[in-house]
């Protein structure tokens, strides 16, 4: 009898984590975001009380091998890394690494060119709708589709996570680089001096507004 509960209590509490990180949105070809169901979790990776639950996930699936997608861990690439952010959604360097995944798959840079399970922007609304307060996953999603050409859905994103981290040095950084892009220089130029305000980012920011001319201030400062 307590076997069973215990079973029940178990299916019970997997139903809640799964009803807790639906997938959500839809991907670039305006086809709703599908993915397989919830296993382990969904733990949230900006909560301290639930990163114990993570090393197991990335012992099993997110090995440096994975992340660099050179091979699978438990099985095939794609499935650990789908894995790892089944049960962690909002995991910053497994949502790197499949944007990375997926750029490198574009131009057939893969060792075996095997698309993911889920599109890459499913798994970023899906962590975005997981934990709303994570500013990385809005900066991780603007970098995708700043990579991808869809800038202005970018720019977008960028100011969403600066308005849950103001003065997070490395999204102003970003968000500068893409108002380049969109030849926004004036803006690019106030959140290029916020973010070495707030942090020591890359030159490589400053240089560039230097040689369009709208960095004044000498290059060592």
């Amino acid at each position: 009898m307590k076997k069973t509960q215990a079973v029940i209590l178990l299916l019970f509490s997997s139903y809640l984590y799964a009803a807790q990180a639906p997938w959500v949105g839809a991907d670039l070809k305006g086809l709703p975001c599908t993915g397989e169901g919830q296993g382990y979790g969904p733990f949230d990776y900006t909560k301290s009380n639930e990163r114990g639950k993570i090393p197991i996930v990335e012992a099993h699936h997110f090995t440096p091998e994975v992340e660099n997608h050179l091979k699978g861990e438990s099985g095939y690439l794609e499935g650990d890394l789908d894995y790892t952010l089944r049960a962690v959604p909002n995991h910053h360097k497994a949502l790197l690494s499949v944007i990375r995944y997926q750029l490198k798959l574009n131009k057939k840079l893969l060792l075996k060119n095997t698309p993911l399970l889920t599109p890459v922007e499913c798994y970023l609304q899906r962590a975005i709708h997981f934990s709303p307060n994570d500013a990385a996953s809005f900066s991780l999603y603007a970098y995708y589709l700043k990579e991808v050409g869809e800038t202005q859905k970018a720019a977008d994103l960028y100011q969403k996570a600066l308005a849950i981290a103001p003065d997070n040095a490395k999204i102003q950084y970003s968000y500068s680089l893409l108002l380049i892009d969109l030849q926004q220089y004036d803006k690019a130029l106030e959140y290029a001096e916020k973010a070495y305000t707030h942090g020591k980012p890359p030159e490589g920011l400053k240089n560039k507004l230097i040689k369009l001319g709208v960095w004044k201030k000498p290059a060592d400062k």
